[in-house]
């Protein structure tokens, strides 16, 4: 049978720096002299790099700086030429060796300026020197691909910048997710024709209840369209995605009656960023987020008129922020003849508590509930006083 001849690639794991000097030398391209300077050189830099990262006393070190001095001189003569034999051998022709390897310095130094995550100010990067002990030793593809990532991230952290100078942000944006501020941001220009500012907890409720009201009509998406045009290229290029991802997840979500704004809103919220949200705001954020919350506690955030609340669910009697002194010993005969349940206080947290709250008021009702059931179903305690005593130290009993 006939066979058909493929051609072989062969995987030639050498460095490039070597298979550059041996196309070179065997093309005519690199001569005797030009060998002879690299050999002289090699060792200076050698030394220097051992020296910065350690010592040039010690042989490992020494073995290890080679490595490094190598990998410098290919990083920068496969990424400088494309891979271009021919131009690393021109390339080592014409420069010195040490420039070669300067050259893959300054490359892995440009890629640690680059932010690693986009994260607006973020700390924690490693040192240059840490990083560069790294890096001295891995592939050019490992370099391109961090350097895509990190170049992508430079470009988000610009836009949301870019958004945030625009929308006049008075909140310092440090150490938020640079991607949700251009969230906040796309949002705010949807829903506002005038003056948009990034949202703080009660603004971006009402946005939220904006667009359930009114959709987002094609005119608020053409005004979007026409702000985004006079922003720069690269900022452009980002809101565009991530505008598209909100229609694509977020506003179907919004636009979806079936489900309550307060169970929704953990869900979204995370997602963008909110300016100024301290513990007052959050409160005032999600209080308003749920209906049933506000219903049932009145307004009231203090721990006692919640504990009354708790306490009420507990006793399977409807929820008060406050007690009667009669209602008060009702509710202890009632646990002595029912029981005083932890789980329906739990699952109304789960199910209406603000989402900022909910982990704290769990484990307010988890602290106060062993040392309540003690008090409430002391049965030695026959008057109800040390029981109503309790409940008047730690709820609203009026």
């Amino acid at each position: 049978m006939p066979t058909s001849h493929q051609p072989l690639a062969v995987f030639d794991a050498r460095p490039f720096f070597e298979r550059a000097l041996v196309y070179g030398v065997d093309h005519g391209i690199i001569d005797r002299t030009r060998i002879d300077s690299i050999v002289n050189d090699a060792p200076k830099g050698m030394v220097q790099i051992a020296e910065y990262f350690g010592t040039q006393y010690l042989r490992p070190n020494i073995e290890d700086a080679r490595q490094r001095i190598v990998n410098l001189v290919s990083l920068f003569l496969e990424h400088s030429g494309g891979g271009d034999l021919a131009h690393a051998a021109r390339s080592l022709r014409d420069n010195t060796f040490l420039s070669h390897s300067r050259g893959g310095s300054e490359m892995l130094k440009q890629l640690w300026a680059l932010p690693e995550d986009s994260v607006l100010d973020g700390l924690g990067k490693p040192s240059q020197k840490a990083f560069l002990a790294q890096w001295s030793l891995r592939s050019l593809a490992d370099y391109r691909k961090a350097q895509a990532q990190r170049q992508d991230y430079q470009a988000t952290i610009d836009a949301a910048r870019w958004f945030a100078g625009q929308l006049n942000v008075r909140a310092d944006i440090a150490g938020a997710a640079a991607e949700t501020v251009i969230r906040s941001a796309l949002l705010a220009l949807l829903t506002k024709s005038k003056a948009p500012m990034l949202p703080n907890g009660g603004d971006f409720l009402n946005l939220l209840a904006a667009i359930r009201k009114k959709g987002v009509p094609a005119k608020s998406l053409k005004h979007l369209h026409d702000r985004l045009d006079t922003a720069p290229a690269g900022c452009r290029r980002i809101a565009i995605a991530v505008l598209s991802d909100m229609q694509t997840r977020d506003l179907p979500r919004i636009l979806d009656t079936t489900r309550p704004i307060n169970l929704l809103t953990p869900e979204i919220q995370p997602l963008y960023f909110v300016r100024e949200f301290g513990p007052e705001d959050a409160s005032q954020f999600d209080i308003a987020a749920s209906a049933e919350w506000r219903k049932i506690t009145g307004g009231k955030s203090d721990d006692a008129s919640l504990l009354t609340v708790f306490v009420c669910l507990a006793a399977d009697l409807p929820p008060k922020p406050s007690l009667s002194k009669a209602a008060a010993r009702a509710l202890i005969r009632k646990v002595r003849a029912n029981g005083f349940q932890c789980p329906p206080v739990l699952a109304f947290l789960r199910e209406s508590a603000p989402f900022q709250m909910r982990d704290d008021l769990e484990t307010l009702w988890l602290e106060f509930f062993p040392e309540a059931e003690t008090y409430l179903l002391d049965e030695s305690d026959s008057t109800l006083n040390e029981a109503l005593v309790y409940l008047n130290d730690n709820c609203v009993i009026v």
